[in-house]
């Protein structure tokens, strides 16, 4: 079970990136810093991961949910695909369009390629 998938890291104050992780509960609960919550179902078949008790332990707040504004999430969170009760890598083009839609607003000069 040392399967590792392709997911985007998005903490606060940051631009989205690219990661490759454990697919295991414990390297999911590192990467939002406890216990996770899976549920925020995107398009594209794209789960958004994050921490269960982000707003509770005072995490900074990150961006707003896409599916309930006036809302925000708290904490990194992390973006990955789905297959039926697994998470799965997202594809380049899943990257692509969340990489964009999660971009800071006032971005702060070029990074990446």
């Amino acid at each position: 079970m040392d399967q590792k998938i392709n997911v985007l890291i998005v903490e606060p104050g940051k631009e989205p990136r690219p990661a490759t992780v454990e697919d295991t509960l414990e390297a999911f609960q590192q990467i939002v810093g406890g216990p996770i919550e899976a549920g925020c179902y995107l398009p594209q078949r794209v789960m958004l991961v994050c921490n269960g008790e982000g707003k509770h332990m005072g995490l900074m707040p990150n961006r707003e949910n896409p599916m309930d504004s006036g809302d925000f999430i708290a904490g990194t969170f992390l973006l990955c695909s789905f297959e039926g009760e697994h998470f799965a890598s997202l594809t380049p083009a899943q990257q692509t369009q969340f990489q964009a839609y999660f971009a800071l607003p006032a971005s702060e000069g070029g990074g990446g390629e």
